[in-house]
């Protein structure tokens, strides 16, 4: 199989910021042999719209429109696709210069690893298949197959953002049912969701991830010197979970 990019990714109600992140995709990736596979979450804004018509004047797009979490649609785009090596996207980031130069160091210097930098990772077709590949999760979706990589000796990571983010600063990481581009229910129901998926990934809690991350980090040398992983995980005792987690609730249910 020739070196070839299949970009899987999921998007749900990121029309704010979609168009954006599709223009700078593929203006950073010209000249490399792509692909950009993307399952969209049954959206209730524009995004499908968007995606539709991207796709009539981009051949090398593939679209589906599928009720999935983060994890699982990923799962779908991956099963869809054809690259040597799979780059895993977000639509609510718009790509800056970074993309580009990290793609082509990645691609010359440092294919044989599943390297993840901020808002891109990138994954040899063979270990995506060697560790089972996305789980069905929206939490720690991305974790959760880090850790399998990383027991595989294989993960190393670049903390730099390679975009600029579209979302609330508010629902950040796994504050994202925050969000308000989902309905006050759906917030509730995302919340709960993720607590199931804490609790379907609850073995990751005994790992110390920022210090695994900083044992496997690499400079890539495209420039900015890499710094600290963005966990926003802290260890919290189960009671404290929990009570942290009526709080939430009870917030949610009490705003408009």
């Amino acid at each position: 199989m020739a070196t070839k990019l299949s970009i899987c990714t999921t998007n749900y109600n990121c029309a704010h910021s979609l168009a954006k992140h599709l223009d700078s995709v593929y203006r950073r990736l010209e000249g490399f042999e792509f692909e950009y596979v993307i399952v969209d979450n049954k959206s209730t804004d524009d995004s499908w719209g968007i995606i539709q018509n991207w796709a009539r004047n981009f051949p090398n797009m593939k679209i589906a429109s599928k009720r999935c979490t983060m994890g699982a649609g990923r799962q779908f785009a991956f099963m869809k696709s054809e690259g040597s090596h799979i780059m895993i996207l977000d639509t609510d980031v718009v790509y800056s210069e970074f993309l580009q130069r990290f793609v082509e160091v990645y691609l010359e210097h440092h294919s044989m690893f599943s390297l993840q930098a901020i808002f891109c990772g990138l994954f040899p077709r063979r270990q995506w298949i060697v560790v089972g590949g996305r789980r069905n999760l929206n939490t720690n979706e991305d974790v959760d197959m880090w850790i399998r990589l990383w027991r595989l000796g294989t993960m190393r990571w670049y903390p730099v953002p390679m975009g600029d983010h579209q979302k609330e600063p508010w629902a950040e990481g796994s504050a994202d049912y925050r969000s308000l581009r989902y309905p006050k229910r759906e917030r509730v129901l995302r919340l709960l969701r993720r607590e199931w998926d804490f609790f379907k990934t609850r073995k990751l809690e005994s790992l110390d991830l920022a210090e695994i991350i900083a044992a496997n980090t690499i400079d890539v040398g495209i420039g900015p010197r890499p710094g600290v992983w963005p966990t926003h995980r802290t260890p919290r005792a189960r009671t404290q979970h929990i009570v942290e987690f009526g709080r939430e609730l009870k917030t949610l249910i009490r705003r408009p």
